[in-house]
């Protein structure tokens, strides 16, 4: 079963030419084996029979009284002629069969490439043997036949119309032309069928990695129109949601700094003391809190995807910007300096830095390596950590979610974060159609974090 399936094809557009073939192919080696062996068959037992007739009379004729006028009126009418050869025998000695005459499928398959088989037959049912057949490309359209007598050996010219049927070459030519225009037919109407298809399946590729895509024309047949129509329609809803949602949280946003503001406008005005001290920490959290859950609101679904030299970005936008707030990251970048991809630059700097400062917040060393595979951008972050426990590396992507254990993922210097550090870095990868994956580092022995954006 499974060395059949290596042979069915993956896509759609095979499997259906698969099914539209073999059924083709099927129907008419059925058609053929039954035509061969119930039409023509009869056919070319009939007239088999009346040549055997006629060699039959020849052969008990000789040597009567008037045999020669009398035979000599049959040839006239039928066009068969014959001769007798006087004390000649035939050498009736066989000729070695080869393995594939000898198995039990030839003799369901001799008919239909052997076009005298039923003439043969018929030959031995009448006890004119030993014969032999021969085609003569003197005699165009005759066969000669050579049956052993008594008095020797007995040569018939047999017309060939008369114990062949043309009609089987016919049938068969058409047969296998009907497959041949029945595939071509198919072929074109399922490939403007599956065309349609990959259209959609492109486009809900490019809307699932956040960029912006026109709607596709519905066209095709009824359940494509159908399908194109569906997707239009949950695009349109999830596209209204997002919306809805990066509204809704902005003007909350909005709303509560401007009561933070006047709270710090009237602490300014109050003496100093460490109760005004603690009191501007807390509000400090509370704008930091703001500014987090709006960055997560945003999703950057806005962003248009841009064509960057990704090795010079990541040294500009990661390395350096690390390097200038006195932090080192050892970085290898097996990238070509020309190597271009399309990405949603806002959002992939984010969801790096996100990465890159848990991990400073957790470890002393970090690592960034940086690498192109077939079809994806890899980049591994890698740091000497406490790491995170296997049974909740999924847990950590939920927004809101925060460890207990020492390594708290969002843990700032003030507080101990929203809980959407890691919300908004995978957000932001799969928005591009990417992922992140969480791993231990063999290198540094705390966490390994790789994140996989598609070409």
């Amino acid at each position: 079963m499974q060395r059949l399936k290596k042979l069915v094809p993956r896509s759609l557009f095979g499997r259906s030419m698969m099914i539209i073939v073999l059924s083709s192919l099927i129907v008419q080696v059925v058609s053929i084996y039954v035509f061969y062996y119930s039409h023509l068959d009869v056919i070319s037992k009939h007239m088999a029979r009346s040549v055997i007739a006629e060699m039959v009379f020849v052969k008990n004729s000789i040597n009567k009284p008037g045999y020669k006028s009398l035979l000599k009126e049959l040839s006239d009418n039928t066009g068969m002629k014959f001769s007798l050869e006087y004390n000649r025998w035939l050498k009736t000695k066989k000729i070695a069969d080869s393995d594939w005459r000898k198995s039990k499928f030839y003799k369901y398959i001799d008919p239909i490439f052997d076009p005298y088989n039923r003439f043969k037959s018929e030959l031995e049912i009448h006890g004119l043997k030993p014969y032999q057949i021969f085609e003569d490309d003197e005699k165009e359209n005759f066969i000669t036949v050579k049956v052993q007598t008594n008095r020797g050996i007995l040569a018939f010219d047999v017309p060939t119309k008369k114990i062949t049927s043309s009609s089987a070459y016919v049938f068969t030519f058409w047969m296998i032309l009907t497959v041949f225009l029945t595939s071509a037919i198919s072929i074109i109407f399922f490939k403007n069928q599956i065309r349609f298809l990959k259209n959609l399946s492109e486009v809900a590729e490019k809307f699932g990695r956040g960029q912006d895509v026109a709607n596709p024309r519905p066209s095709g047949s009824q359940e494509m129109r159908s399908l194109t129509i569906s997707f239009i329609k949950m695009k349109e809803r999830v596209m209204r949601q997002i919306s809805q949602r990066t509204d809704m949280l902005s003007a909350v946003s909005h709303d509560l700094r401007t009561p933070l503001t006047r709270m710090k406008l009237q602490i300014e005005m109050m003496q100093k003391s460490d109760e005004i001290k603690e009191l501007k920490s807390d509000i400090a959290d509370m704008e930091n809190l703001v500014n987090e859950y709006l960055e997560f609101a945003r999703s950057d679904d806005k962003e248009r995807n841009n064509v960057v030299k990704i090795k010079q970005f990541l040294i500009k936008k990661i390395i350096n910007y690390y390097e200038k707030l006195n932090l080192t990251i050892n970085y290898e970048i097996r990238i070509d300096d020309n190597f271009e991809i399309a990405i949603k630059k806002l959002a992939f700097n984010r969801a790096l830095k996100n990465l890159i400062n848990n991990a400073f917040r957790h470890a002393k060393n970090v690592s960034l390596k940086a690498s192109i595979s077939s079809n994806n951008l890899i980049i591994e972050i890698e740091d000497d950590g406490p790491g995170i426990p296997k049974k909740e590396r999924q847990n950590v992507f939920k927004p809101f979610y925060r460890l207990d254990e020492a390594r708290n993922l969002d843990k700032g210097s003030q507080s101990q974060g929203s809980g959407l550090g890691m919300a908004i870095a995978l957000d932001a990868i799969t928005s591009q159609g990417g992922r992140i994956v969480l791993d231990d580092s063999e290198k540094l022995g705390g966490l390994l974090v790789k994140v996989f954006v598609p070409l």
